[in-house]
C-alpha cells in the first residue's frame, strides 16, 4: 500500500510539474516575466512569435530568454489553431522548452528559407516544441515540398533530442542548435512530416558530428543523414529519423 501511495504521489507531482495552462503560460525554469505579468484580464501570457499572437495583444521585453520577435502574448496562437492534444510527448517537450529558456539547447525560432518567415508560419523547432508542451499538435510548413497541416511529435524523438542536448551541454557548457523538427521544407516524402525527426547542427558550436551520428545510430533510426553521407547535402547537420 505504501509503495502504491508513493507511486501515485509521484505521478501527481509529475502531472503538476508539467501541467500547462495556456491562459497563464508555461511555468518555465527561468521564470520569464511574461508568465506572471498580468494584462488583458489574464494572470500571465505566452512567449510567442509576434506574427502568431492573435490581435497583436502582446507586450515586448517580457520573454528575455527568447529571440527578439518573441513577445508576451495575451490572446491565442493564430499560427496553430489545432486543439487536438498530443499527450505522449507533452511532458518531455516541456522539459526541452525549459532547457531552451536556460540556454541548454537552442530551438531555432525561424526557418532558413524566407518563404516560411514572411510572414512566419508557426512551424519552427521552437514553435513545434512549445506547441507540444502546450498540449497541441506541432505545425508543418506549407511551402516548397512541405504538406502543411499538423502532426504529433513522437515521444521517442523528443526524448532522444532532450537527452543528447543535455549530455552535450553538461560536457561542453554549450547549447546544440535544433534546425528543424516537423516544419520547414524537405524532400516530398521526408520523415520530418511524420513528427519523428530532428535536424541538429553538428559543426557548431563545436564539431560534434561523430558523437551525434553515433547517438542517432544507437536510437535504431529509420533514417540517418549527415555530412558526407549518401543522402547528399546535410553538410553541417545530422538528420535523425527515429
Amino acid at each position: 500500500m505504501m509503495k502504491l501511495l508513493l507511486a501515485l504521489t509521484t505521478l501527481v507531482a509529475a502531472a503538476h510539474c508539467f501541467s500547462v495552462n495556456p491562459a497563464s503560460g508555461f511555468p518555465g525554469d527561468n521564470n520569464e516575466p511574461c508568465y506572471s505579468t498580468a494584462s488583458n484580464g489574464k494572470d500571465g501570457g505566452i512567449c510567442l512569435q509576434s506574427d502568431c499572437c492573435a490581435g497583436a495583444t502582446y507586450i515586448s521585453n517580457l520573454c528575455p530568454h527568447y529571440q527578439n520577435n518573441v513577445k508576451c502574448c495575451y490572446s491565442s496562437n493564430s499560427c496553430n489553431t489545432n486543439v487536438v492534444a498530443c499527450p505522449d510527448a507533452q511532458a518531455v517537450a516541456c522539459e526541452v522548452l525549459g532547457m531552451h529558456e536556460r540556454g541548454q539547447i537552442h530551438l531555432k525560432g525561424e526557418h532558413f528559407d524566407p518563404l516560411g518567415n514572411n510572414p512566419y508560419d508557426g512551424a519552427s523547432s521552437l514553435s513545434n516544441i512549445r506547441d507540444t508542451c502546450y498540449g497541441k499538435h506541432a505545425k508543418r510548413s506549407a511551402y516548397g515540398n512541405a504538406p502543411g497541416g499538423t502532426v504529433c511529435l513522437t515521444a521517442k524523438m523528443v526524448t532522444s533530442l532532450r537527452d543528447y542536448a543535455r549530455n552535450y551541454y553538461n560536457a561542453n557548457g554549450l547549447a546544440v542548435e535544433v534546425n528543424a523538427l516537423a516544419g520547414s521544407s524537405h524532400s516530398a516524402t521526408s520523415w520530418h512530416y511524420q513528427g519523428n525527426t530532428f535536424d541538429v547542427g553538428c559543426t557548431y558550436p563545436t564539431d560534434h558530428c561523430s558523437a551525434l551520428i553515433s547517438w542517432c545510430r544507437n536510437q535504431s533510426p529509420v533514417e540517418i543523414c549527415y555530412p558526407g553521407s549518401t543522402c547528399g547535402g546535410h553538410e553541417t547537420w545530422v538528420h535523425c529519423a527515429h
